[in-house]
């Protein structure tokens, strides 16, 4: 399982306290969840068209960077170095938006800043197991999930309180990134003092049955962690993955695509049809979150008493329906405040049915690959997302600017439809895994 032989027995105070590194770097990326579209769409004065853009190019970036960095420090058998270029790569990169003066110049430091921020996401969950006993790994990687979860909460609670204390001023934008960049910088300084490199190095491709889930869907990709790459060297294994296991996986983007194309230019929705401010953008978007973080226990237990195919078709169908449904709302010109309010709580509600698609899909994944085959197939499960959010992204500007918000909403619901369609055609063939709280371990 591991390349030296003895397993460190405990964890010291030291190592316990640089978990805070990973909450401030959370909290900076929580704080930051809402501010493409706000950015774009209140300081910039663009079209939904920018922030389909920025989204896309920054999902790009951040697809590319995770195999990138990952692939490299599984080569040079390091972890805290790339934690540190991660954090103060993420502090550099914000701090220059602050003299950015076209959109252009914006989109380009999102591109970069995606680029260092996911130097960290690779290594952080194989740092924490190499540095714990076998036994307590699962334990081990729930435990940094809940923190990840809780500095985005954290986070994006920040930002509704600093956007409350500033009504009507657009410059608090800025300054929004400017206190991200510095709550970088902060993590940067407790992992370069409290975080020691571990003297035990584990292969990814040796740890097939622990995975990441991804509790909150952001419209951009950007994991807190991830546990399984796609790998650029070393020799493959002869064991191929299933014909349909790599069907479920390009079912899994496309439905990514479709959930894309609808919550991209949601809140540009929301700013420019009922002239929504910074803190209603901010609530919405925490609601979303909290609706995630309630449901997912919830989603756990659900799953367990049912097959993988029926667990998937209600979330999915509820998906379809809400998201045909929103679209009467453009078409008919609804945009009273009693419309707003339902139109925030219907993206807080779909955050609710995201734990539910999210579990489900990773645990398909892992148990329809078998050992040999798993981590490759959770990693290219990991990419697919990231390509399925490229691409949404990009196209729901253009949508939206041809046929409107209705329109996309109807094109988003129909990509789910065919998704959903698909995934009925698709037999996991196997019985069900357990799943952990804020980590998978699939069983033997």
């Amino acid at each position: 399982m591991v390349e030296q032989s003895e397993y460190p027995v405990s964890y010291s105070r030291r190592w316990r306290l640089w978990y805070l590194a990973y909450i401030f770097s959370n909290m900076s990326a929580g704080l930051l969840t809402p501010m493409i579209p706000l950015f774009i769409s209140l300081y910039f004065r663009q079209n939904v068209v920018f922030v389909g853009i920025a989204s896309s190019l920054s999902s790009l970036s951040s697809v590319v960077a995770l195999i990138l960095w990952g692939n490299i420090s599984d080569n040079v058998k390091k972890r805290k170095i790339f934690i540190l270029i991660g954090f103060m790569g993420s502090f550099l990169s914000l701090f220059f938006i602050m003299f950015t003066t076209n959109i252009l110049d914006y989109i380009g430091i999102l591109v970069v800043y995606q680029f260092f921020a996911m130097a960290s996401v690779p290594v952080s969950t194989l740092l924490v197991i190499e540095n714990e006993i076998e036994s307590q790994w699962s334990k081990t990687v729930a435990v940094f999930s809940a923190i990840s979860t809780v500095g985005t909460v954290v986070g994006l609670s920040l930002g509704l309180v600093i956007v409350v204390r500033n009504p009507s001023s657009i410059e608090i934008l800025k300054d929004i990134y400017l206190i991200s960049a510095f709550i970088y910088l902060v993590a940067f300084i407790l992992a370069y003092f409290l975080l020691k490199e571990s003297s035990t190095k584990i292969r990814r491709s040796r740890i097939p049955n622990i995975f990441s889930v991804r509790s909150f869907e952001r419209t951009r990709y950007a994991p807190s962690y991830v546990v399984h790459i796609v790998r650029l060297f070393g020799k493959k294994r002869g064991v191929k993955t299933s014909r349909s296991l790599i069907m479920y996986i390009i079912l899994c983007g496309l439905l990514m695509v479709g959930f894309q194309t609808f919550f991209t230019p949601y809140p540009v929705f929301l700013i420019d049809k009922y002239n929504a401010t910074e803190d209603i953008v901010y609530i919405m978007y925490l609601l979303n979150s909290a609706f995630s973080v309630v449901s997912f226990n919830l989603s756990g237990n659900y799953i367990k008493k049912r097959s993988l195919q029926k667990a998937i078709y209600i979330p999915l169908a509820v998906r379809m329906v809400v998201f045909a449904a929103t679209s009467i709302i453009p078409f008919m010109g609804l945009y009273s405040f009693g419309y707003m309010i339902l139109i925030i709580l219907i993206y807080g509600a779909m955050g609710f049915v995201w734990s539910y698609i999210s579990i489900t899909q990773i645990t398909s994944v892992t148990t329809m690959a078998d050992t040999e085959t798993r981590g490759r197939a959770i990693g290219y499960y990991n990419s697919i997302l990231g390509v399925g959010q490229i691409i949404g992204a990009f196209i729901s500007g253009y949508i939206v600017i041809y046929l409107g918000f209705g329109g996309d909403f109807m094109i988003a619901a129909f990509i789910v439809a065919i998704g959903y369609i698909g995934s009925l055609k698709i037999k996991a063939g196997v019985n069900q895994k357990s799943v952990s709280r804020g980590a998978g371990v699939a069983s033997k």
